[in-house]
């Protein structure tokens, strides 16, 4: 065998090292056996929660309402935040508004965003799943729970790893989806086979590095003078909530998101999932003008399950994270929804 041979024996060898390495970011679901119920019950208000997923600690907000009675058990939701997002942004919101009607309810920072462990700045959506598997489990084990009532609700990107978990765990009654963002598999090409390999080698090459203590990260939103009216959308639209000085600021939350995200961004297609929501109830909601409806509409129209959605007028997409002329709506509309689905309409 020649020199030219076994240099490009080599260098595929190297590539498809990397590759796998990459591919060790799609964390496979699993939900974690359930813990025995635990003796501590929670006032009204909201706490600050720790607990594990995957060996790392998670810290969430616990939302209890005002007028839980005592022995009493009541319907529990875990929120599923958009990427880059912490507990304390629209999460907050939709906790906040659902413990109003009565729920318990759970803000969860995912793993290497806000106050929680993991690779810094990780948007990987099946990461977030996994961590919000634990989260269900976690609020299973409150005795103020009815653990026969729980239910998941996603917004933006966190659509994907609450629809994912969802359909892994048959604990969840129903899925609540806000403004889904569900185009990452588009958006990065990863739905073409070659084109995610190469990301997966992207990711490897980023796993290598994290040996050495090194993260690669890009920023989320650009600076706002590369802003422009070509500029995609979803990035106009997100610059006007995140960054500092806009209305969703909060100083634990990160312009950036580690390259490590990537392989699970490319990889997690929900559309392929379509076919195991047939007995899971869904309930979407959206704006009219939001940047994210055509996809979010092309999933919601092959669900063949329950399923209802509401489409609010003049509403754009990053509306819904903070506005309350919508964010009362969308809760309204999902609560009536989960009422339904839990026999208590």
């Amino acid at each position: 065998m020649g020199t030219l041979p076994i240099i490009l024996l080599v260098l595929f060898g190297v590539v498809v090292v990397f590759a796998l390495l990459g591919w060790s970011y799609i964390e496979s679901i699993s939900i974690p056996t359930p813990e025995p119920t635990m003796k501590q019950t929670f006032g009204a208000g909201k706490h600050r929660v720790e607990y594990k997923s995957k060996g790392k600690k998670l810290v969430a907000n616990l939302y209890i309402p005002e007028n839980l009675k005592e022995g009493e058990k009541r319907p529990a939701i875990v929120i599923a935040p958009p990427a880059t997002s912490v507990k304390e942004q629209s999460a907050h919101v939709y906790a906040d508004k659902f413990c109003k009607l009565g729920y318990i309810t759970l803000a969860y920072d995912p793993r290497g965003i806000g106050e929680s462990e993991g690779i810094d700045c990780d948007s990987n959506p099946y990461v977030s799943a996994n961590d919000m598997a634990s989260s269900v489990s976690f609020l299973s084990s409150l005795p103020q729970v009815d653990s026969d009532k729980l239910l998941n609700v996603g917004i933006c990107a966190g659509v994907l790893s609450a629809a994912y978990e969802t359909i892994h765990d048959a604990r969840i009654k129903a899925l609540g989806i806000v403004v889904p963002s569900i185009v990452g598999s588009e958006m990065t090409k990863g739905n073409i086979f070659l084109v995610r390999w190469i990301i997966y080698v992207i990711g490897g090459i980023t796993k290598f590095l994290s040996f050495f203590g090194i993260n690669l990260k890009a920023p989320s939103i650009p600076p706002e003078d590369k802003l422009t009216e070509g500029t995609f959308q979803g990035l106009l639209e997100v610059a006007t909530y995140y960054p500092e000085g806009k209305v969703g600021y909060h100083p634990r939350w990160k312009n950036s998101i580690a390259v490590a995200s990537l392989p699970g961004v490319a990889k997690l297609d929900i559309n392929n999932d379509v076919d195991r929501f047939d007995e899971v109830p869904v309930f979407m909601v959206s704006g009219e003008n939001a940047y994210s409806l055509e996809p979010a509409m092309r999933f919601y129209n092959a669900l063949n399950g329950p399923k209802d959605s509401v489409v609010l007028k003049d509403a754009n997409h990053v509306e819904f994270y903070w506005k309350h002329e919508y964010a009362d709506q969308a809760v309204a509309c999902m609560n009536t929804f989960f009422q339904a689905q839990l026999g208590q309409g």
